[in-house]
């Protein structure tokens, strides 16, 4: 039975502490946006783009060195014409800024060109596939200004991604064969299901495509006001939600640590035999004394609690106006003035 009430003390001081740190992270984040609400920060964000590395794949050693990077949200397009310089980090063409960024929905995809060695004139090589940036964006550090992210992403050269678009003589044939099965379907509703049944056999042709090359990009997001704002309310939120469930748990805990103690009672108790004796209600009261002669007239002659006390201020008034009448009947010649001389 110990080691149970044990279990339950700890579990108690266990919920105890998770809402004092519960209660500190709202604190926190409370101080965190006062002190956002006074700052004269940016209230647009910004992503910064460059490419560090170019790994090709392959025999093929010509790489491209020309990248434009394309953004869905807003819809714009910047060039890099060379990999970024940890030197000169400034350097012109070895970063691209974009601004005003709307998170929810913004996709970045690039384009590879390399350089004609005759004209110098560029030639589209490859593109990569469309990536989301709200991963990036949602994981935002109140005290830091920038979120910082290496991404690997794989450029296909242009040629594949033109012939996988396409479709093959193989899936044309085999979607005219399901548009007739389904017209057959509809034709005859109430015809044989082991058409349904039956998995279909046909499949798409495909051709494995090794990447032309894979690039190390780093984004570079700076959030605006506004977004550490609402990162902080969802923080907030989900703080909240935690402190709720922390104190739920915390009562029940401590109604079970109540419980255990009362069994506890209970079994000492029962080992130690009966805590109140038997008959104890059944004892006689103290007789009262005999009230003396003396105190009894003068409660009921004088006392506070007598007739004379209960109803003399009621009679006085009577009493005076009957005493002023006989006087007045009796003796009011002497009250009447002497007759003139």
């Amino acid at each position: 039975m110990s080691s149970s009430s044990d279990d339950k003390k700890s579990a108690l001081e266990e919920s105890r502490l998770e809402v004092m740190e519960c209660e500190k992270e709202i604190q926190s984040i409370k101080s965190s946006l006062k002190s956002l609400g006074g700052s004269a920060e940016s209230s647009s964000n910004s992503l910064r783009v460059s490419v560090h590395k170019i790994n090709a794949s392959g025999e093929d050693s010509s790489a491209p060195g020309t990248f434009k990077i394309h953004l869905s949200s807003p819809i714009e397009e910047r060039t890099i014409t060379k990999l970024f310089d940890p030197l000169d980090p400034t350097a012109e063409g070895g970063i691209v800024t974009f601004e005003q960024l709307e998170t929810s929905n913004a996709l970045l995809t690039i384009e590879a060109f390399s350089s004609n060695g005759e004209d110098d004139t560029l030639v589209k090589v490859g593109t990569s596939a469309a990536h989301d940036l709200l991963p990036l964006c949602q994981d935002i550090d109140v005290n830091g200004d920038k979120i910082s992210s290496t991404v690997e992403i794989a450029i296909v050269s242009e040629s594949s991604a033109e012939s996988s678009g396409q479709p093959t003589l193989e899936s044309k044939e085999s979607d005219e064969w399901e548009d007739a099965v389904e017209e057959e379907k509809n034709d005859d509703p109430g015809a044989t299901k082991e058409s349904d049944a039956q998995p279909s056999t046909t499949t798409k042709g495909s051709k494995l495509e090794l990447p032309l090359c894979t690039l190390s990009v780093q984004l570079e997001y700076t959030p605006s006001a506004n977004d550490k704002r609402d990162s902080l309310y969802e923080k907030l939120n989900d703080v909240s939600k935690r402190k709720a469930a922390a104190i739920e748990k915390l009562r029940q805990s401590a109604a079970a640590v109540n419980r255990a103690k009362i069994s506890e009672s209970d079994e000492v108790k029962g080992k130690g035999g009966n805590a109140v004796k038997a008959g104890f209600l059944n004892k006689s009261k103290p007789e009262a004394k005999a009230v003396p002669f003396w105190k009894r007239w003068y409660e009921k002659t004088l006392g506070p609690q007598s007739v004379l006390w209960l109803v003399g201020p009621i009679a006085k008034n009577y009493v005076i106006f009957i005493g002023c009448s006989v006087f007045f009947h009796y003796k009011g010649d002497l009250l009447a003035l002497p007759p003139p001389v």
